[in-house]
Parts: C-alpha cells; structure tokens; sequence
C-alpha cells in the first residue's frame, strides 16, 4: 500500500500535499494576493505620481507577480515526493525566499509610501544599499525555482512528460535567462540611450516605455516561462499532444521572443510605439 494514502492533504485544496514548504509556498501566495486587496484602496486614492504611473503601481506589480510566481511554485512542488519536499534543500531554499520576499515587500512598500523609486534608485547611500540587497533577494526568489526544478529532474512524477518537462525547462530556463537580463537591467538601468528619469509615453500598468528603448519587457517574457511552459506541457497531457515537442517549441518560441526584446531595446525602439 503507497504511503501516499497516509499523507494529510490541504483541507480546501486536497490536490496540494499539506506538508511545510507547501504550506509555505502557499501561504506567501496568498500573502501576496491579501497585499494586493489591501493596496487598493491607496492605489485608487493617492494622487502621487512617480514614473507616469501612480505611487502604489510599483507594489502592486511587485504582489501580483510574487502570487503568481508562489502559487506555481507550490503547484509544481507536488511532483517530488514529500521526502524531497522536507529535506533540508528545499526547505532552506524555501526559507530563504520567504525572507527574501519579506525584505523585498517591506522596503517596496516603504518607498512608495514615501513616493520615492525602490529600484534604479541611487540617490541616496542607503537607497543604493536597498538596491544592492534587493538584488539578492531577487536572486534567492527565483533560486528556489532552480532548486525545485533539479528536484523534479532527479525524483519527479514521470507519468505526465508534459507536466514533468514544462516545469523542468521552465523553472531552469526562466530562472537563467532572468539573471542574464535582470544583471544586463541593474548594470546598465531600465531604458537604452536616454535619460535614466526619462518620464514619457508608457504601457498602463507596467510602466514600459513607449518613447525608447526599456529593457524590462525581455526580463518579463523570460521571467514567465516559469508559468508558461509547465501550463503547455499539463495542457498537452491532456489533451494528448506530443509534450516533449510542445513544450520545447514553446521554450524556443519564448526565449526567442526575450532575445527580439532585448535587442530591440538595446536598439533603442520601444516595444510598442506610441
């Protein structure tokens, strides 16, 4: 008889194994999407603009992004054993992002308040320092995807290939391709030949440029295909597909898309003109 059977499962969620990181990896998912609700009233109320966009944008990118990114983590976690799962790798890795997301959220937060940048922002000793240690805490956010994708590599579920590869490639994958373009980002800034507080034309939300060159698209595509591939690859388990060619050609297909950005950022084009 599997063991599995004796394992406790998420009271309302029993798909998810109730084991610590999970629980973990969960509960800052839902932190972030608590941040987001609680957010909205100064988003909606605060007239304070910084960068074209209202003070409290910043934040709120910042909690959709991690609930996503959370969320996908705890999901995909599910395919290693609960062994794996409670070995002390993926449980001090898991760690090390919640407190790296915790570091991120706090000074994130404070600064909008203060209607002051988090990020490109060097104005100040201590604002420079703040960028620097968020630099490892990003690094740390998105080590622990690396980490679980090893983990799946070695011990996953092998019975859906799809799901098995998507989450391989696409942790391992978004996980390299986002050091490159968030080291080309902190090294050099946001925007390619024009003023580092350059305020113009931008994209609701986001905040890309729509003037000149802004090299946070390609950071964006490249960071998501920790979403995107695993969805292709449980997509084709079910439907029937052949996974391994969808997900690899989804792979190609979206780290092509990040080059294209990229350079045409470096170039000096905007990714949608005005």
């Amino acid at each position: 008889m599997s063991d599995t059977m004796f394992q406790p499962r998420m009271p309302l969620l029993p798909q998810l194994d109730d084991d610590l990181v999970t629980r973990l990896l969960l509960a800052l998912g839902l932190f972030m999407v608590a941040s987001f609700v609680v957010f909205i009233p100064a988003w909606l109320l605060d007239p304070r603009i910084l960068d074209g966009a209202n003070v409290w944008t910043k934040p709120q990118k910042f909690n959709v992004s991690l609930a996503l990114h959370f969320f996908t983590l705890a999901i995909l976690a599910q395919q290693v054993p609960r062994a794996t799962r409670s070995g002390w790798i993926m449980v001090g890795f898991a760690y090390a992002a919640a407190l790296s997301l915790m570091l991120e959220f706090v000074w994130i937060s404070i600064q909008a308040g203060r209607a002051r940048r988090s990020h490109f922002n060097f104005e100040t000793p201590m604002e420079a320092s703040m960028y620097a240690l968020m630099g490892l805490g990003a690094f740390l956010l998105i080590a622990v995807a690396f980490v679980l994708a090893i983990q799946i590599w070695r011990k996953g579920d092998r019975s859906r290939p799809g799901l098995r590869w998507g989450s391989i490639l696409g942790l391992s994958l978004g996980f390299a391709t986002s050091l490159v373009f968030a080291n080309y980002l902190s090294a050099h800034g946001r925007y390619v030949g024009g003023d580092p507080d350059y305020v113009g034309a931008v994209l609701p939300f986001f905040g890309w440029s729509r003037e000149i060159g802004d090299l946070r698209p390609a950071h964006f595509v490249s960071l998501h295909l920790m979403q995107t591939l695993p969805l292709a690859g449980y997509l084709a388990d079910r439907m029937n597909w052949p996974a391994i060619p969808v997900v690899l050609g989804l792979a190609i297909v979206q780290v092509g898309i990040a080059i294209a950005l990229f350079l045409q950022a470096l170039a000096g084009q905007p990714m949608w003109p005005v």
